[in-house]
């Protein structure tokens, strides 16, 4: 079975549907749009790129300063729609501050569905959209309690105080609703851009000029990011053009999830960079003149710590005048093992981090420093696999400062043994930590009365995905393996 037909067998319309939210369903399924052979249709793949979020805000914006400083506005969005006219009254003519467009901006892209916009931020995830999946209509009405626990989940899932823009698989099974707007995506497109702010992205993805020589794989431009696949330290990757590519194809592998140049031009980026490269054909002339090959082989990238890890395919015409069809693609030429190509996000982001959850709209004062994080009733926990696991949180969210940055402390998402049992979730579901409570020391209620419904489970692509140190970082996960769901 060709790559695009196996998107088909696995990519049903309700996910796509819940993805791309009211406005998008027109070629949802694969009666419409689909063909054994052909690529998924563009509103298909923009919905596979939402559907797993970045790790981009600031975590400056959710501090303890930074939330009193905007607590008229927290106040506003937690008893009003979200909406361009709402929002309006609550500015009466003045103009939002830097920290107020900043969370505006998760708030909505969390809440509301694509093609919806409130004063230039845009839907995304629909947790309160209109879909009959969605925690009511946002837009349209006030928030339920529901609806805020959802959005403030996934606005935390999303800090990273290191200012980068890191993708991340973002989880929710305990309500059913959750479970079908966080639905996991069955590939995971090649990412563009670098992590860094203002960084772009590989040469390679832009247009070639009209003089452009062709028949060369270490060209930088004309190329087209395809998918991620996955596979283990020490494993033989094997590549070969798909049945429906009918045509000579260049080649690129990169290490990760992000695209690349050529050899000859290094990213210098820990968790990027060149694999292999070549022209891949069958045609006997190609092969003599200008050296194509049947497959393209390589060694599984190492990341420095043991996997399994990733790579990302990206394809180029040999001559940039002649564009490729958006069926060429590549197959895997070697099975068993743990290869796979395309590779499904739960198969390229492997990492449980840890569960964030509670409400950034609960009347609670905070009682911490100004920079504090989790204040008032803002809640993260930790997964096993951490061998520091405050460290990571820490770095994570207070950009490298100690635990003493946190008003409430993250603690283990499941009891670790200790007596009195020392978890602050219920367990898991499907990977997802479901009925996470506020620590004890921080809540003198009962738990059960204190359990957040809506949780948003975190996954990384590795363990120093959001490390400020990636040196000490790699030294303290070298051995680390997780388990594949």
């Amino acid at each position: 079975m060709n790559t695009s037909a196996s998107w088909m067998k696995i990519v049903s319309a309700l996910p796509i549907c819940a993805a791309l939210g009211a406005a998008g369903c027109a070629a949802a399924g694969p009666d419409d749009g689909w063909t054994e052979d052909g690529a998924p249709p563009e509103p298909i793949a923009e919905a596979l790129e939402r559907m797993m979020p970045r790790n981009s805000l600031h975590a400056a914006v959710l501090s303890a300063g930074a939330l009193l400083e905007n607590e008229a506005l927290i106040f506003h969005l937690a008893s009003s729609p979200l909406n361009d006219a709402s929002l309006n009254r609550f500015l009466a003519g003045r103009p939002m501050r830097a920290s107020e467009k900043e969370l505006l901006e998760y708030v909505v892209s969390c809440a509301l569905d694509p093609g919806r916009s409130v004063h230039g931020s845009k839907g995304e995830f629909g947790l309160c959209g209109a879909s009959g999946l969605a925690h009511g209509n946002w837009f349209e009405r006030a928030p339920s309690r529901d609806c805020q626990e959802a959005v403030t989940a996934c606005v935390l899932a999303r800090v990273n105080s290191l200012g980068k823009r890191v993708r991340i698989s973002a989880r929710s099974t305990q309500d059913p609703r959750d479970r079908e707007l966080f639905r996991l995506a069955p590939v995971v497109p090649v990412e563009k851009e670098y992590r860094e702010p203002g960084a772009g992205g590989a040469r390679s993805f832009s247009d070639c000029p009209e003089d452009t020589r062709g028949w060369s794989s270490a060209r930088e431009c004309g190329w087209s990011g395809r998918s991620v696949g996955a596979c283990r330290l020490g494993e033989r990757v094997t590549l070969r053009p798909s049945p429906a590519t009918s045509v000579p194809l260049m080649v690129r592998v990169c290490k990760g999830i992000h695209g690349c140049d050529s050899a000859s031009s290094p990213t210098g980026r820990w968790y990027a960079g060149h694999v292999a490269e070549g022209i891949l054909s069958s045609d006997p002339f190609i092969k003599t003149f200008y050296g194509a090959k049947a497959e393209l082989s390589f060694d599984c990238p190492s990341s420095g710590t043991t996997g399994p890890w990733s790579f990302a395919v990206m394809v180029a015409p040999p001559l940039p005048s002649r564009p490729l069809p958006e069926t060429a693609d590549v197959v895997l030429g070697t099975f068993g093992g743990y290869r796979r190509y395309p590779a499904s996000e739960a198969e390229v982001f492997t990492v449980r981090e840890g569960a964030f959850y509670g409400s950034l709209f609960a009347n609670a004062i905070s009682g911490g420093s100004a920079t504090a994080m989790l204040s008032r009733a803002q809640y993260a926990c930790y997964s096993d696999v951490w061998t520091r696991p405050m460290a990571h949180m820490a770095d994570r969210m207070c950009a490298g400062r100690d635990e003493a940055c946190f008003e409430n402390l993250p603690g283990p998402c499941l009891d670790t043994g200790v007596v009195p049992a020392d978890g602050l979730c219920q367990g898991q579901l499907d990977g997802s930590y479901h009925g996470c409570a506020p620590p004890p020391d921080e809540d003198d209620a009962p738990a059960e009365t204190t359990r957040s419904k809506h949780v948003v489970t975190v996954y990384l692509n590795h363990p120093c995905d959001l490390a400020s140190d990636v040196n000490e970082c790699q030294k303290a996960y070298a051995p680390f393996s997780p388990t594949r769901l």
